[in-house]
């Protein structure tokens, strides 16, 4: 990956890769706070300040700043993660220096006013419920707190409807100053950008801000794991989700990781979709993922079925992936991984929004910003081994398992403890 870094003297990073050939840029202010660092009676703060930033400064109101985005034809959005949160706008590359400064003056300047906290509460308040009458989005958070029951990390970023109900002009200036600063603080773009121009409209609009150095955070290791939890909801599926800690984003052991991630549930060729939803036609939806933070991680396979099948499809899931960590994949099967990896990788880089995402993602957590033939080059290299000593090393743990389905709590967890 080519790309431009600067650290201005204020600490702000700005980092850029440049693609001549496109008209487009995509632009990220990144910020390095997400929930893993709310306090408990911030639980949820860090989503609700994305929301607030775009409800006025003193200078513009919520309707300005939308109204010039549009009249700019670009995109503007954002997102809360636990380790990050991101401001973004993706635009024709003539207009950046039009668009620039009102992004800046959104996260330097927002205001946080009560009058537009209150509308803008009972909008994240019906986000939660949403979230809450969505089971195959809930049923993370409730893995999550089984995981990580003693650590931010297994809190819903979304935070409590007690918690946002409460939240007003002075938490928002509190967040505000503890975590928007200028080591905090990294300028990402992908596109058609020219990195010294990014350079001086950084200088020129994000001056004024605080400054501080980069926030750092502590390890940590969770002893209080639960290998099982579930609730009864009014639906006509069992959603459940078996998982194991994993490792985090830097450990050397990823590329296989992903690898492994990908034969077991990436696709629809991959072992759990043969297994479950073809041959025996127990699921419409199953998958795997990984999620790497800072120092810790997990990975989980999702399925939905029928609940009279949850002891059957938690059994398969099991059984799969102790095959995977008693044999090694063949070499065709990991080709065949390794070339879809790669060609996800590759088609990825033709998009600026995906290009200044990994950038920006990587520069807040710390992550090394490899080129992409160097990351190829990685995933080509790994053998059949290196993904069963993955396996062998995090997939033979005891799971812990979240199911959420119209059982009462003991019957599903006495079809799970059966699959065991």
């Amino acid at each position: 990956m080519p790309y431009q870094k600067t650290i201005l003297d204020n600490g702000v990073t700005v980092i850029s890769d440049s693609m001549p050939d496109v008209r487009s840029v995509a632009l990220g202010l990144w910020f390095n706070v997400g929930s893993r660092d709310e306090r408990t009676d911030q639980a949820g703060l860090t989503h609700f300040m994305e929301h607030m930033m775009f409800k006025g400064t003193p200078t513009r109101n919520a309707f300005e700043i939308s109204q010039h985005f549009d009249a700019l034809g670009a995109e503007l959005n954002a997102f809360t993660s636990r380790e990050y949160t991101c401001y973004y706008t993706r635009l024709v590359d003539e207009k950046l220096p039009q668009a620039f400064p009102v992004l800046a003056d959104m996260v330097v300047n927002s205001q946080f006013s009560d009058e537009t906290i209150t509308p803008e509460r009972k909008v994240v308040l019906e986000e939660i419920a949403r979230t809450s009458d969505t089971p195959d989005d809930y049923i993370y958070d409730l893995y999550a707190s089984a995981l990580m029951p003693t650590h931010p990390l297994g809190r819903p970023v979304l935070g409590t409807k007690e918690l946002v109900s409460g939240y007003h002009h002075e938490n928002c200036i509190e967040f505000h100053n503890q975590h928007y600063y200028s080591g905090n603080l990294v300028v990402a773009a992908a596109g058609n950008v020219d990195h010294e121009q990014l350079v001086e409209l950084s200088r020129t609009y994000l001056s004024e801000m605080p400054q501080g150095t980069k926030a750092q955070r502590s390890s940590f290791s969770e002893e209080h794991r639960s290998d099982f939890a579930a609730e009864k909801h009014d639906t006509e599926q069992a959603h459940v989700l078996y998982g194991v800690p994993w490792m985090p984003f830097d450990d050397e052991r990823r590329y296989a990781g992903n690898a492994l991630n990908a034969i077991l549930g990436g696709s629809m060729s991959s072992r759990l979709f043969q297994e479950v939803r073809e041959k025996r036609g127990l699921v419409y939806a199953i998958y795997s993922m990984i999620a790497a933070f800072q120092g810790t991680g997990f990975f989980g396979v999702y399925a939905g079925t029928r609940p009279e099948n949850i002891k059957e499809v938690v059994g398969i899931i099991r059984s799969e992936l102790t095959k995977i960590s008693d044999h090694a994949p063949s070499i065709d099967e990991l080709n065949r991984i390794k070339e879809s990896l790669c060609g996800q990788l590759l088609l990825g880089q033709e998009s600026t929004n995906t290009r200044m995402i990994r950038l920006g993602r990587r520069e807040t957590i710390g992550s090394e910003q490899l080129s992409v033939d160097d990351i190829v080059e990685r995933y080509r290299s790994l053998s059949p081994k290196d993904i069963q000593n993955v396996a062998q090393a995090f997939l033979e743990q005891e799971p812990t398992i979240a199911v959420i389905s119209p059982y009462e709590v003991d019957r599903v967890k006495e079809a799970v403890s059966a699959a065991k």
